[in-house]
């Protein structure tokens, strides 16, 4: 019997000191992700098609909350006088669980703990991961608030800064921008930011959703400060970081319900910064956020066009199209239709995956520009196209035409 006590209390000994799973790792769909529990705090590694979009760095933090203790004044104060104190997330568990891995932790240090469970889940069809987090703020003392809660995300960036590119969702438009958007060579002459050296690069951006507002905003770490370029009624919805051959969209499914929020790319540094609770915004006490839960997905892409704002034609039928109206159809042979010199690979390639122009946007400049030609494009497909019709009309044709190429291609 003893001998026996002795074998049970041995196995129970060893089964409480054995240690949690260090790390889960779940593929699918293209897509694969990595979270360790000695990790980042956050996710540790993301894979997409064969390349790692994410990787952890030595000292990266990827989960923090902030919090601020009122000093002398109360606790409904701006607290102007209280102290910021940074938890780290800490990871406890992590454990696959089919597509999705499921984290309990702790934002933490020596005195305080607020816990949260998180789960990142794999779509079966698409790359895209969709987090969930829930974050227990009950504990925290009355006169403790919090003022930033941000889960981030390392980029491998590419080498060259010019290539990185963002894009913001706003309502009913988009906002795209780039690093090197003030330095396109045109025709070999000049630079456009030629007469203004010290234009800036735009290297940040973010989306700031308020209880039924947004704003969104750019700016350069060096010399500017950050100003809005799109503001107003409603919600975005989406942030997007891209390079040439991909990207990766940040989709917050219910915008206006989850507000405050914010979501931040730093393309110097290469992190992508989620923010449930926003640092702009007045510090909210525990009891107010409660057990809150917020809910995003990072949806992978393979060119540089957002998730939420694709092409309206395949790569290959656009480039045809570039090609086809460059030709100058209808005028003088070799006559070009979009720019003043000839049109090149580098040309086109530069209209689609670094000004993202949709094919939409150029038939109507040149409509605009030259509506005989277009409407000889037009009769191509059956299409009788009168050059002094409303520009409502003549949208209807040119979805007509796009639809042609997007299914049979440009018309010989």
């Amino acid at each position: 019997m003893t001998t026996r006590m002795t074998a049970i209390a041995w196995v129970l000994t060893t089964a409480l000191l054995a240690p949690v799973a260090g790390a889960a790792d779940v593929q699918s769909a293209g897509a694969g992700v990595s979270v360790r529990r000695d990790g980042c705090g956050f996710v540790d590694a993301v894979r997409f098609r064969g390349r790692e979009v994410v990787r952890n760095r030595a000292g990266f933090v990827g989960g923090s909350l902030s919090l601020v203790e009122a000093g002398r004044g109360s606790a409904a104060s701006l607290f102007a006088d209280g102290a910021l104190t940074v938890l780290p997330a800490k990871i406890d568990t992590v454990r696959a669980a089919g597509k999705a891995i499921v984290v309990t932790g702790a934002y933490a240090d020596a005195t305080r703990r607020v816990p949260f469970t998180r789960t990142i889940s794999l779509d079966a069809k698409a790359p895209t991961l969709a987090v969930r987090e829930e974050t227990d703020f009950t504990g925290l003392a009355a006169n403790v608030a919090v003022a930033e809660h941000s889960l981030r995300a390392a980029l491998v960036v590419a080498r060259d800064p010019h290539v990185r590119m963002f894009a913001f969702g706003c309502a009913g438009r988009a906002e795209l921008f780039r690093m090197d958007m003030n330095d396109i060579n045109r025709g070999g002459k000049q630079l456009i930011s030629a007469p203004r050296g010290h234009w800036p690069y735009w290297d940040l951006g973010g989306v700031l959703q308020l209880a039924g507002s947004y704003r969104v905003w750019k700016a350069n770490h060096a010399d500017t400060m950050a100003y809005p370029v799109s503001e107003g009624r409603g919600t975005p919805g989406w942030a997007d970081y891209s390079e040439e051959t991909w990207g990766v969209t940040v989709v917050v499914d219910s915008p206006a319900s989850a507000a405050p929020w914010a979501v931040t790319i730093d393309a110097r540094k290469g992190v992508l910064i989620v923010s449930p609770h926003p640092e702009s915004q007045l510090p909210a006490p525990g009891k107010t956020l409660g057990k809150r839960t917020f809910a995003f997905r990072l949806a992978l892409h393979e060119t540089s066009w957002p998730t939420k704002y694709p092409c309206e034609l395949p790569p290959n039928r656009y480039r045809a199209l570039l090609k086809d109206l460059a030709a100058g159809r209808g005028g003088g042979k070799g006559q070009p239709w979009i720019l003043y010199g000839p049109v090149g690979t580098d040309d086109i390639e530069t209209i689609i995956v670094r000004e993202r122009i949709q094919p939409s946007i150029l038939l109507r400049t040149l409509y605009r520009g030259d509506a005989y030609r277009m409407q000889r494009r037009m009769k191509s497909i059956g299409i009788q196209t009168p050059r002094n019709q409303p520009m409502a009309q003549w949208e209807k044709h040119a979805k007509t035409y796009l639809e042609h190429v997007r299914k049979k291609g440009v018309p010989k």
